[in-house]
Formats: C-alpha cells, sequence, structure tokens
C-alpha cells in the first residue's frame, strides 16, 4: 500500500472501508505497458487488462508538490516553437491559436476542423496523430511541444520533461478557467473528444495507430505532478471513455440486427430459398463486429484500471468529481457491461467524500439507476451494503445532496418496499419540517409514496388519508407548526385542499379525538392561507428558478379562493359555534373568513350565511377576551366592510357592536374612576374586557366615537395619580388614546385643517405626551407599549412639511427635558435592567429580549426621524461592543441609516458615543484609564468598527473624519485635575501636566488609516499647534506615549503597521518640543495650504 492508499483509507468511513474489503474481488493494479507505433505491433489491451495495471503509472510521488518551475526551455524533446513555414506533410493544427485547440476555444468550427483532421489523417497519418496529441498538451495549458518522431516515444518521459517545464503558479488552465476566451472551453473540449471518436468510429479507433498513441499519452498525464496535467488528461480520458461506450452500444445493436438476419437467412436456407453467399457475407460481418466490439471493451477496461482507479479519489475534488459523473453515465449508457458490483463500488465508497460535490454525483449516478426496470432489479446487492449510508445522507448538511438523497430513497422504495425499516423512514419524515423548501419536498415526495398513498376516489378513502395526515402530524414529535408539512405537501398531494372532506370530518361528532379535531383545524387553516395567498411559512428558504408567472399564479390563487368560500362559506359560522368553548379552536376558525372571496355573498343563501357568520363574531368576541381572537375577528369584520355587497349588512352589525363595546367601557371606566384607592377585581376585569375589545376595533377600523378619549383619559390619569390597577389596563388605555389620535388627525387633513379640530387635536396631544412623561417616570418597567405609542405619536406629530400652514402648526418638537426621560427609561429597560434570568424558561428570555429589541428598536426610530438629535443616540452607541451579540444589528443599522441621510451628523454621533464610552471606563476603574487594560481593548475595537462603517469613499468621508480627529483632540488634551497622578501602564507616574483624557488619542487612532495624506497633514498640524501650548517636561516620555503613537500614525505611511510606531515611540520623543524644520520626510512640496482641502480640515 503506498502512502496515497493509506491517506485515502484514514478518511474512508470504517464502514464501507469493510464493505469495500468484502466486495473488493477485482484484478491487480499492477499492469505493464506495451507502446503501438507506426508500422510496429499493436498494444494488446486483453493482455494489459490481465496484467492488471501499469506500474508506471502508480508512483508514489504523484501527490507531491510540483518542482520549482525552471526558465528556458527544457531539454529533451520539448521545446516551445520557434515559429517558420509549415514543413511538409505537417496539419496545422501544430499551433496553439490554429486547428484544433483554436477550433475548441473559440467553439466555432468543431466539426469542420475534425473533418479535415481526418482527411488529413488519412493522407499524412503521423502528422496528424502528432497535431492531435499536440492539441492535448495545449489544452492542458502548456506551450510546449512535442518532437515529430513519435516512433517508439517513451511518454512518461515526454511527461515528465513538460512538468518540468511547466509554470503552475498561476493555478490557471483552459478547463478551469472561466475567462472571455475560456468560459465555454470545458464543454467544447468534452463535445470535440465527442465527435473526434465520432468520425473516427468506422476505422481509425481500430487501426492500432492514433488510439494506442492517444490512449497511452493520457494515461501518462494522468500520472502528472502537475495538477494541469492529472486534471485535464482525466478529464479528456474518461470523456474519452463516454464517447467508447456509446460506439460500444452501437456495436452491441449492430450485433443484434446481425444476429436477427442470420437467423432469417437460416431459415431461407432450410427452406433453400437462398445459397449461402449471403450467409457467409453476414458471418463474415458478424466477426468484424464481435472484433471490434472486444476490443472497445479492451480499451475501455485498460482506460478504466489505469485512470479511474487511481484517480477516483485524487486529491482535486473535481477530478474525483468526474470520475464519478463519467462512471455513472457509463453504467446507465452501457448497463450490460458496467452494472457489476466491481463498478458499483466505486460508487459506494465515494458516498462518504468530504466534498459535498463528489456526494452529489454519487447521489445523482444512483437515481436514473433505480428508475429504469431493466436496471434496479441488479441493484440489490448494492442497496444492501450501503443503505445505511444512503439513509444517512437525508441530513446531509449540504441541501443540494439532501434533496437528491431524498429522490433517491423515494425509487428506491419504489423498487423495493420492504428493504427500508421505520427506523430507515424516521430521518426522511423529520426533513417535512426542514427550513430548505426544495428539501422538503423531496421529503414530502418520499411520504406521498410510503404513507399516503393515493388509492381510488371515495369517501371512505379521503377520510382515510386526512386521517393519516392528522396522526403524521400529531406523532411526529418534530414540529409543533403545521404551516411547514402543509407546505411541503401542497403541491403534491391534493388532499391538502379537500376542503370538503376536512369539514365533513369536523362535523362528524364519531371520526376525530378531541386532540385530533385541533391539528386538523391547524392544517386546513395553514393549507387555506397558503392556497390563497401564495405566501410560505415565515422562515423557509424557497428558491425559485426562472421568470415569475405572476399573471397565472394570481388566476389560480383567485380560483382556489373562489373553490375555498364556496366549501365554508355555508359552514363556517356551524363551526364556530361547535368549538366556541376552545380558545385555540376558535383562534384558527376565526382566520377563515379573511380567505373568502366576498363576491361569492352574493350567490344564493349569500346574505343568510353573512348573518350566521356576523352573530358567531359577536358570540365569539362576548365568550372570548382574547386579544388575538379579538384582533382577528374585528379584521374580518373591516374586511367585510371593504365590500359594497357584504358592507351593506357588516356596518350595521359594526355600529351595533361598537355602541355595545362602547357602552361598557363607559360603565366599567366610571365604576373604576369612582371608587378611592382600590378598584373591585370584577369591575376591573369588566374594564379590561372593554379595553381589550375597543383597542382590537381601533386597530383595524375608525369607531369615531369623539367622547373615547374623555372616557379613557380619567383611567389614566387615576392611575398615574396613585390608584392601583393591573399594567395591562395602563397599557391599553395609552394605546387607545394614540390611536384615537391618529384618527383625529386623518380625519383634521382630510377636512382640510379647521381651526377648531386643530385647537382641539394639538391639546390632545399634548394631554397624551405629559401623562406618557408621567408614566414612564411612575412606572419603572412593564410600561413598553405606552412607550411604543409615546414615540408613533411623536414621529406621526414631527413634520408636516407637504401639508398647508393650518396643518403645520400641529408639529411638536421634543424638548431636551422629553428627549433625556426617553433616553433614560431605554438606559433603564434596556442596557441598564440586570434580571435574573437563570430561573425563567427558553421560552421566557426569547420573550424577554424581544421587548428589549423591541424599545431600543423605537428609540433608533426616533433619530432616523429626526424627532431627537443625533447626539441623543450616541448614548446607545456607547453599549455596541458590550451589547453587540444582542442588539448589534440594531445598532449598526442605526449607524448606516443616519450615515446616508448627514454624514457630518453620523460623524459627531460617533465621536460622542466614543468620549461616553471613554467616560464609562473611566469611571469603572476609578478616574484613570489603563491603555493595556480589556476594557480600554473593548473601546478600541468599538472604534475600529466605527472606524469600518465610515466607509470606502474617501471624497466623502474626508469631512467626518476631520470632525472625529478634532473632537478627539481636543477631548483628550482638555486639563484635567492636577492632583490626580496615579501610576501609569508602564510603571512611571503620571505627571500632573499630563491632560487626564490623553490615552483618547489611542481611540482616535484606529481613524488614522481612513485619512488620506495631506488630510494627515492637517490633523498633525492642529495635534502641533494645541500641544505646543502645553508646558511637556522632557522627562515625559512614558506619560506621553499615547500622543507619540497617535502622532507617528499621521506620519508613517503604513498607518495600521502598530509595532513599527511602537518601537520607535521613544525615539521621536523629541519632536514634542522641538518643532520640525524644513520639509520633513513624507511631506508633499509646497504649502499644505495650496492643496485642495474641504471645510473641516481647513478650520483645523
Amino acid at each position: 500500500m503506498n502512502e496515497f492508499e493509506f491517506e485515502i483509507l484514514v478518511e474512508l468511513d470504517r464502514d464501507a472501508w469493510a464493505t469495500r474489503r468484502e466486495m473488493d474481488s477485482g484484478p491487480s493494479d499492477q499492469m505493464t505497458p506495451r507502446m503501438a507505433t507506426r508500422g510496429g505491433p499493436r498494444v494488446n489491451y486483453a493482455e494489459l487488462n490481465q496484467s492488471g495495471g501499469n506500474s508506471q503509472m502508480k508512483t508514489k510521488a504523484c501527490f507531491a508538490l510540483p518542482p520549482q518551475s525552471r526558465r528556458g526551455r527544457p531539454r529533451g524533446g520539448v521545446g516551445r516553437p520557434r515559429g517558420g513555414g509549415r514543413k511538409a506533410g505537417t496539419f496545422p493544427g501544430d499551433t496553439e491559436e490554429r486547428g484544433l485547440f483554436g477550433a475548441v476555444r473559440n467553439g466555432r468550427t468543431l466539426e469542420a476542423t475534425f473533418d479535415e483532421w481526418v482527411s488529413s489523417y488519412e493522407t499524412y497519418p503521423d502528422a496528424a496523430i502528432h497535431s492531435l496529441l499536440q492539441f492535448f498538451i495545449y489544452s492542458c495549458g502548456c506551450k510546449g511541444t512535442l518532437e515529430r518522431n513519435l516512433y517508439n516515444a517513451d511518454f512518461p518521459k515526454i511527461v515528465r520533461q513538460l512538468t518540468e517545464g511547466f509554470d503552475e503558479e498561476s493555478g490557471d488552465y483552459p478547463i478551469v478557467m472561466t475567462g472571455q476566451h475560456y468560459k465555454k472551453f470545458r464543454q467544447n473540449f468534452s463535445d470535440g473528444i465527442h465527435l473526434l471518436v465520432n468520425k473516427c468510429k468506422a476505422s481509425i479507433i481500430h487501426d492500432g495507430q492514433m488510439m494506442d498513441k492517444l490512449v497511452q499519452l493520457l494515461i501518462a498525464l494522468t500520472d502528472s505532478q502537475a495538477r494541469a496535467f492529472r486534471h485535464t488528461a482525466t478529464f479528456a480520458a474518461l470523456k474519452l471513455s463516454s464517447a467508447l461506450v456509446d460506439v460500444a452500444v452501437e456495436l452491441n445493436e449492430q450485433q443484434e440486427k446481425i444476429k436477427k438476419l442470420i437467423e432469417a437467412e437460416k431459415s431461407k436456407m432450410k427452406q433453400q430459398k437462398s445459397t449461402g453467399e449471403k450467409m457467409d457475407e453476414l458471418m463474415r460481418m458478424k466477426g468484424d463486429i464481435e472484433e471490434k466490439s472486444e476490443e472497445i471493451k479492451q480499451i475501455l477496461s485498460y482506460i478504466f484500471k489505469s485512470v479511474f482507479v487511481h484517480r477516483y479519489r485524487d486529491v482535486v475534488p473535481d477530478i474525483r468529481s468526474v470520475c464519478i459523473s463519467e462512471l455513472g453515465v457509463w453504467i446507465l449508457v452501457y448497463p450490460h457491461y458496467f452494472l457489476e458490483d466491481s463498478y458499483l463500488k466505486y460508487i459506494g465508497w465515494s458516498l462518504h467524500d468530504k466534498v459535498p460535490d463528489v456526494r452529489h454525483k454519487c447521489i445523482s449516478a444512483l437515481v436514473p439507476l433505480y428508475t429504469r426496470p431493466d436496471t434496479a432489479g441488479k441493484l440489490e446487492l448494492f442497496t444492501h451494503k450501503f443503505k445505511e449510508r444512503l439513509v444517512s445522507m437525508v441530513m446531509d448538511k449540504d441541501n443540494d445532496v439532501a434533496i437528491q438523497s431524498c429522490h433517491l430513497m423515494t425509487n428506491i422504495y419504489r423498487v423495493f418496499p420492504t428493504l427500508l425499516t421505520v427506523k430507515d423512514c424516521i430521518p426522511i419524515y423529520e426533513q417535512v419540517y426542514a427550513n430548505h423548501g426544495g428539501l422538503a419536498r423531496a421529503a414530502a415526495e418520499f411520504l406521498n409514496c410510503k404513507v399516503f398513498q393515493q388509492g381510488d376516489d371515495s369517501i371512505e378513502n379521503q377520510y382515510k388519508l386526512i386521517k393519516d395526515l392528522v396522526t403524521f402530524f400529531q406523532e411526529g414529535e418534530v414540529h409543533d407548526h403545521a404551516a411547514y408539512l402543509v407546505d411541503a405537501l401542497i403541491e403534491s398531494n391534493r388532499m391538502m385542499k379537500e376542503w370538503q372532506i376536512m369539514v365533513d370530518l369536523l362535523l362528524l361528532d364519531d371520526q376525530l379525538e378531541e386532540s385530533s379535531e385541533g391539528h386538523l383545524i391547524e392544517i386546513m387553516v395553514c393549507a387555506a392561507r397558503q392556497a390563497t395567498s401564495g405566501e410560505f411559512p415565515v422562515g423557509r428558504l424557497v428558491v425559485k428558478r426562472g421568470a415569475p408567472a405572476v399573471v397565472k399564479e394570481l388566476r389560480l390563487l383567485k380560483e382556489e379562493k373562489k373553490r375555498l368560500s364556496a366549501v365554508f362559506i355555508p359552514v363556517i359560522a356551524q363551526l364556530l359555534h361547535k368549538f366556541m368553548a376552545d380558545r385555540e379552536k376558535v383562534a384558527n376558525l376565526m382566520t377563515i373568513p379573511s380567505f373568502f372571496a366576498l363576491d361569492a355573498y352574493t350567490s344564493a343563501n349569500g346574505e343568510k350565511h353573512l348573518k350566521e357568520l356576523l352573530e358567531a363574531i359577536r358570540t365569539v368576541m362576548e365568550r372570548h377576551a382574547d386579544d388575538e381572537i379579538m384582533s382577528t375577528a374585528t379584521e374580518v369584520l373591516a374586511l367585510l366592510g371593504t365590500n359594497t355587497l357584504t358592507a351593506q349588512i357588516s356596518e350595521p352589525f359594526s355600529i351595533a357592536l361598537i355602541d355595545t363595546v362602547m357602552l361598557q367601557l363607559r360603565t366599567a371606566a366610571t365604576s373604576f374612576a369612582g371608587d378611592a384607592t382600590q378598584g373591585d377585581e370584577e369591575d376591573e376585569a369588566q374594564l379590561l374586557s372593554a379595553f381589550r375589545k375597543i383597542a382590537a376595533l381601533l386597530t383595524n377600523m375608525d369607531v369615531r366615537r369623539p367622547e373615547l378619549w374623555d372616557i379613557v383619559l380619567p383611567v389614566v390619569t387615576a392611575i398615574t395619580d396613585g390608584k392601583h390597577a393591573a399594567t395591562e389596563i395602563l397599557e391599553l388605555s395609552m394605546n387607545v388614546l394614540s390611536l384615537c389620535l391618529e384618527y383625529d388627525l386623518h380625519r383634521t387633513i382630510e377636512e382640510g385643517g379647521k381651526a377648531d379640530a386643530i385647537k382641539k387635536l394639538k391639546k390632545r396631544r399634548d394631554q397624551f405626551i405629559v401623562v406618557g412623561e408621567t408614566v414612564m417616570q411612575t412606572m419603572a418597567s412593564g410600561v413598553e407599549t405606552t412607550f411604543k405609542c409615546i414615540v408613533d405619536v411623536l414621529v406621526t406629530f414631527s413634520s408636516f412639511d407637504d401639508h398647508s400652514d393650518s396643518i403645520r402648526q400641529l408639529t411638536y418638537s421634543v424638548s431636551k427635558d422629553l428627549a433625556s426621560k426617553l433616553r433614560r427609561f431605554v438606559d433603564d429597560n434596556v442596557f441598564g435592567s440586570h434580571e435574573d434570568t437563570s430561573s425563567l424558561d427558553q421560552t421566557s428570555e426569547i420573550e424577554m429580549m424581544h421587548r428589549k429589541r423591541s424599545l431600543l428598536a423605537q428609540y433608533c426610530k426616533l433619530a432616523l426621524h429626526g424627532v431627537i438629535p443625533y447626539l441623543e443616540a450616541a448614548h446607545m452607541l456607547r453599549h455596541y461592543v458590550k451589547f453587540y451579540s444582542d442588539f448589534g444589528d440594531i445598532l449598526k443599522l442605526l449607524i448606516l441609516k443616519t450615515r446616508d441621510t448627514d454624514r457630518m451628523a453620523n460623524a459627531r454621533m460617533l465621536s460622542a458615543a466614543l468620549k461616553l464610552a471613554y467616560e464609562d471606563v473611566k469611571a469603572e476603574t476609578g478616574g484613570y484609564v489603563d491603555p493595556d487594560g480589556d476594557v480600554f481593548s473593548d473601546l478600541r475595537d468599538m472604534a475600529k468598527r466605527f472606524a469600518q462603517s465610515i466607509g470606502h469613499d474617501y471624497e466623502k468621508s474626508r469631512d467626518p473624519l476631520a470632525v472625529i480627529h478634532r473632537d478627539g483632540i481636543m477631548f483628550a488634551l482638555e486639563e484635567g485635575d492636577p492632583t490626580i497622578a496615579p501610576s501609569s501602564r508602564r510603571g512611571a507616574k503620571r505627571s500632573s501636566t499630563a491632560p487626564p483624557n490623553l490615552s483618547y488619542l489611542e481611540v482616535i487612532y484606529e481613524f488614522s488609516h481612513k485619512l488620506i495624506r495631506q488630510d494627515k497633514q492637517a490633523v498633525y498640524n492642529y495635534l502641533e499647534k494645541k500641544v505646543s501650548t502645553m508646558d511637556v517636561p522632557p522627562t515625559a516620555e512614558n506619560q506621553w506615549q499615547s500622543y507619540i503613537l497617535y502622532k507617528n500614525s499621521l506620519t508613517e505611511r503604513v498607518a495600521d503597521d502598530n509595532m513599527s510606531i511602537i518601537s520607535s515611540a521613544v525615539s521621536n520623543f523629541s519632536l514634542l518640543t522641538t518643532p520640525r524644520g524644513g520639509r520633513g520626510r513624507g511631506r508633499p512640496r509646497g504649502s499644505i495650504a495650496g492643496s485642495r482641502m474641504m471645510t473641516p480640515m481647513s478650520e483645523i
């Protein structure tokens, strides 16, 4: 066993290797080659195949690194074309640009060029063979040329010489290049080889000249150390074998025809209707065809043992992929010869390959074999040997491999129904709930084949299928959401749209258990939603190929909506009344009317069914106080109001319902406000129910009740004054008030902005904001809805530039006090809350994190809409690194959006955030910042990320960078308290004259590499100007290291070379007190003022 075989053994799975040892009964891999030469003996492929392989083809160094490329022309018959005219007896394909290689590269005159080559072969066979072999050398990306005289040529020696002179540093060669001239080379190369064999199949491939030399050259190239030679030659040899397989199949067909003719001729001879001359001719033809067929088989076997057996486990993944792909073609096209375990085992072993493309080629090669009756029956042993691996591949990390594996398992089940056990099927069942849509549908195909087999159209059979579906969903225990299961099956199984069968099962009392009814309702609702809207489940990745047929899809959705409406409109009220007591079932059933085609109510009994639905909705809202159910019910009412026909009946019902809810709310609110301090629990429950209903109505429609504001506001005032009540009542009250403001504003704008309406609206707006401030102050947490409502109102009233002057009077500007309160509320509830989450389950933790993210997003919305200054948002960015895993995406989006809106304000915001974070570090470390500490390292990391957000447009980023550097220098060089003198980071005591924020220069140091050279000079001058006014002792080197680092980042050409800056820091300290004379190193000629500078730089 050589070194490469040992490496492959390590990579193979133990079970697969055991299978290999068990199945491998092929001949040895040693063979002795014989070269056929013109005028000499032909290669005996049968003898070579019996010897088992070519010993020269197996070299231990085949995967060693290629040797250093040598300059000049290699010796020994290999060199570069020298030019000159065409010699007599040569073929024009001798040069790279013309002939075969040029035709294949251009892909335009392939057939004509190969016709010309065949003609030249008949006249000048030696020159034609030379040009053909030279074509394959050029196709490897090698410029070397072969000797003219190939008599007794030693191809392994020639390949070694070509390898020595081949420059493989670039790694590009024609079949892998993607440039303009080579993007179609690979396909043209394959087509050219097939075209060559097709044109030579009559005689040339059987004359023992061209084919022998070509095969020997390709085999020698496949054993080369150079990847370009090995890859190209393997590709060519295997494509050559594929072309020869087609020839072998054609010869087999001719043999069958000859046999039939011989049988017919024998019958004629028995009847004495024919002489023996025709029989003799047929027998001679039969012998010739058998001889050619046997020779082709021997060549195929020789190439397989000399190329495939060694290259199917090559270190280059594409070589392995080509090997498996072509083997699959051979087995499919010529199963009579290749459909044997001795060939199939290579596909089985490659199923364990580490590269997904190779595994995909293996599965793709097997899938069609199980669909053909003539091949499927011969795969039983192979299937048993590799069943475990094939089943596990449905869970492959590569989606394409997993999809093909599901298709393969479906085909295997159809051929061998008893082979797969329940344990084998479970991994396939689980893939129905996969995130990838294609994989889920492939698994659903298996599910349809094994579990949901379509029988006759009888009602009993349809009932059974639906029950099996519910049982599968109920007992799977893989996923608790039916939308994924529905999405996987809805396109492949028509039972998912059998609405009438589902309704009948739900209405009959003895068909389903109570738990099964809930699961069926969930499945039915999910199927109705997807069938009528075409929306895929949230989180499922669906890749659509090709242009979307929008018109056709919309037409199909419209037709399905009509079919669903015809089934559910008569029975939806009946279903709601039957399951009225079950909250989950009612919540699902209430969504079905939103999928109706409302025009269907114009049919017979449509008005009756609509009234039944409205009465059912009334009952639902009376029986259930659930937010989700009431929101869905009011959404259905709003939908019914959009259609002229249904609105005539639904609007009076909605008005009556609103009056009922308003009466309930007025009574409960009056009772609540009338109590002293402690409300009655029953009154509080009635008030909460009324608030939920009115909030649900307001979410979907304008109730047009002006007195609603005066009813709700006293409730909020009473709670803020100290009256005890549930937090949910306060949250719902604030939500109702904010919705009332939005509807009032909308009506005011529609009416043209009457003075009385504007005055009233301004008063209510101010009342709401004051009450909201009070709620945020009195309630430390749990009032996220109140904060959201305040943000929505502030954004809504922030700008009315596109409206009349009267409407512009409603514009509200946020005061500094309110902005400060909003900021502190977010700080306390998002970044400052340190709740113990150890006792919370995963769901509670997710909900808490969702609330925090929602609060932060709402606050960022204020900044993005210009309600608060960007500098206020800097207080959120100060936590960028510390809370990056939780809120990094929100804060990053804030930075990018503000940058696109106003780059200068964005720069000031980033600068302010860094200074705030620096002050936090000072507070945490007791007043002194250690630049070598972990906390300061996080601060520098934040500066790096901020610098990346500036962008790569140097023209647009010059002004923002100037702001950051100027503000940073001013902040860092501020004079501090001279009494503070803690130890510095390098052991010496800090001088009293050193500014306390000097280490902040190491923060803005991270922005230096973004400056262009002239801007660095401007910042450098500004820095020197500021430092020159300070008293710097000559012994203060250690205390001013941050300054030296920052200054050198403005003078060094490579600003991010920290080590070179640090090493030169002490030696350059004299620059602190001694001004640099002359132009200086690295300083451009001429005055800095003469270069084109922008405003911030000129200000510096």
